[in-house]
């Protein structure tokens, strides 16, 4: 559209980013190079950039099989440039789609829209560049948009390390007329939300769609009774070990998808088998080798054995390579006569978030979670679309938790929803002001007062009022989230920002300059310092040397 008209939407383009770490995308230009490298060199090559197809066409950026032709390979990396290109030469976006998946190449040209995880927010306290994002030094607006997807998971440690950060970033957000960004957070399982943003985002929160006056009924949402829901059915065997009857109760629903009319076979063809721990998924992979085909053996009723094909189990977990993940994904849609498809699949909770497969309607949830939240999202990840879901439960007999939930499951699942726990974050908490004030403090400097390169920590004896205005919207952030915080967070910050004024003096003094990570002998290093006053800065030595110590232990054990 701006192509057509640029004197009406303007000639720049609208343009898209991932900021994420470099285990799912390259952080730099020589790193993103050497993996087009080994990606042209590959027979099969892997996709290692995210973006495996054009936007606009559908044509694969890099070729399902080797190619001699460069201009097959959709990637243009080098040593200080990084571009995406669709390989059809008929493709409007044959000269570059812009998008973006280098942190060097968002740091360059900021795109309009960024999608990013909260850890990198740990980044602004030590990448000079990364407050270009916001718009320092390169005169565009601040973002003025900020969506929060998943809500509810940004609680306990997590969320308390984020609010602290999120006090950063929104201050970095805030355009200089004082304008904040409208946060838009999105969750499906939620209790005291109030309380949870107040103390994550520090505002109040104003819930859509609002409640009405029959929350059956509302303008936003009807219910649809022309098709059946998800049902939910509870297994308990007494008498039984756990192994044993969820191995009956796995192949007792392979079997019925497979004894179903061909017409409806495909709709509860793969069975989704929900773990809580990569222990007890270990113990399903290796039943699906030889207990649960042994068990199917013995439920033919006439139609024939289901056959279950060491190639049709798969696992869904976080030891999955991140490039085997959309392969697996696209298998997971294949109806139940390709022969890639996928009957069994045994995963963690790394299904309940994010993943949407049109196809999945049949799960095995083993045992209870230890969340309503989690029970709830996990559950929903089957029958999301044409074909009801069936979720069975299978209760360990042996755990009092389970017994308790298999006794009330009816009561329990009438009022799912009632059940979910409240959220707990406390970012302003005298530990987890320990943990990262001072990364606050340091990221508000660095890109808010333009001071992001490293050796110019020393010219906050320069800004000083502007640094304390700093610390008073803070302290402001804090009281506001948590009533009576704000006093102890003025005093921490201008203690942090009296050592932090000491130290340059003390460098300019000596003629040095003070820089905000060592670049090399002789040179102060701001934030070690900060970690030391502070005794993190040894933490993460002496936990180094514990991890060694158990890894030597391992190997001596010959496991």
């Amino acid at each position: 559209m701006r192509r057509a008209d640029p004197a009406t939407y303007g000639e720049e383009p609208f343009s898209i980013g991932l900021w994420v770490g470099e285990t799912t995308t390259a952080n730099s230009y020589d790193k993103a190079r050497r993996d087009f490298e080994t990606a042209r060199a590959a027979a099969a090559p892997d996709d290692v950039f995210i973006l495996d197809r054009c936007p606009w066409c559908g044509t694969r950026v890099l070729p399902a099989h080797k190619s001699p032709d460069i201009g097959d390979y959709g990637v243009r990396a080098a040593a200080d440039s990084f571009a995406f290109f669709c390989p059809r030469d008929a493709c409007l976006f044959h000269d570059e789609l812009p998008v973006a998946v280098v942190d060097e190449h968002l740091y360059d040209r900021p795109p309009t829209f960024v999608l990013g995880t909260v850890d990198k927010f740990a980044r602004l306290a030590w990448e000079p560049r990364a407050g270009r994002l916001f718009g320092s030094g390169t005169g565009n607006r601040p973002p003025s948009l900020v969506i929060q997807d998943e809500l509810h998971l940004l609680t306990g440690p997590l969320g308390t390390t984020v609010g602290l950060y999120e006090a950063a970033v929104l201050g970095l957000c805030t355009a200089p007329d004082g304008t904040r960004p409208k946060v838009v957070a999105s969750t499906a399982t939620i209790r005291r939300s109030g309380e949870q943003v107040r103390a994550l985002y520090g505002g109040d929160v104003q819930l859509f769609p609002p409640a009405g006056l029959d929350a059956r009924h509302s303008y936003f949402a009807e219910p649809d009774t022309s098709r059946p829901g998800r049902r939910y059915v509870g297994v308990m065997a007494q008498g039984h070990t756990a192994g044993r009857a969820s191995v009956a109760t796995a192949a007792a629903l392979l079997q019925g998808a497979w004894e179903l009319p061909e017409e409806h076979r495909d709709d509860y063809w793969t069975l989704v088998a929900y773990h809580h721990s990569l222990r007890e998924l270990g113990r399903t992979v290796t039943a699906a080798a030889d207990d649960i085909p042994a068990q199917l053996a013995g439920l033919d009723s006439g139609d024939g054995v289901r056959p279950l094909p060491d190639q049709q189990v798969e696992e869904l977990t976080s030891n999955l390579p991140r490039s085997e993940q959309p392969v697996l994904l696209d298998r997971l849609e294949k109806s139940w006569d390709d022969s890639k498809s996928v009957s069994f699949l045994p995963c963690t909770n790394m299904l309940s978030v994010g993943v949407d497969v049109k196809r999945l309607a049949l799960m095995l949830m083993q045992g209870q979670p230890k969340t309503t939240a989690e029970y709830i999202q996990a559950t929903s990840r089957v029958g999301r679309h044409s074909v009801p879901g069936l979720v069975v439960t299978f209760f360990n007999a042996t755990r009092p938790r389970d017994r308790s939930h298999y006794e009330t499951f009816d009561v329990y699942h009438r009022a799912l929803y009632r059940n979910v726990e409240p959220t707990s974050v406390t970012p302003w908490s005298v530990p987890s002001r320990r943990r990262a004030l001072h990364a606050v403090l340091v990221v508000l400097v660095r890109h808010r007062l333009g001071l992001a390169a490293e050796n110019q920590a020393g010219a906050i004896l320069d800004r000083m009022p502007e640094a304390e205005t700093l610390i008073e919207e803070l302290a402001a952030r804090a009281e506001t989230a948590e009533p009576g915080a704000g006093d102890a967070v003025r005093k921490e910050l201008a203690g942090l920002l009296a050592d932090w004024e000491d130290l340059a003096r003390q460098a300019r003094k000596d003629g040095r300059e003070l820089y905000y990570r060592s670049q090399g002998k002789g040179q102060s290093n701001l934030i070690k310092s900060f970690e030391q006053l502070y005794g993190l800065w040894e933490t993460p030595n002496s936990m180094r040397n514990v991890d060694r110590e158990c890894q030597v232990t391992v190997k001596g054990a010959d496991l």
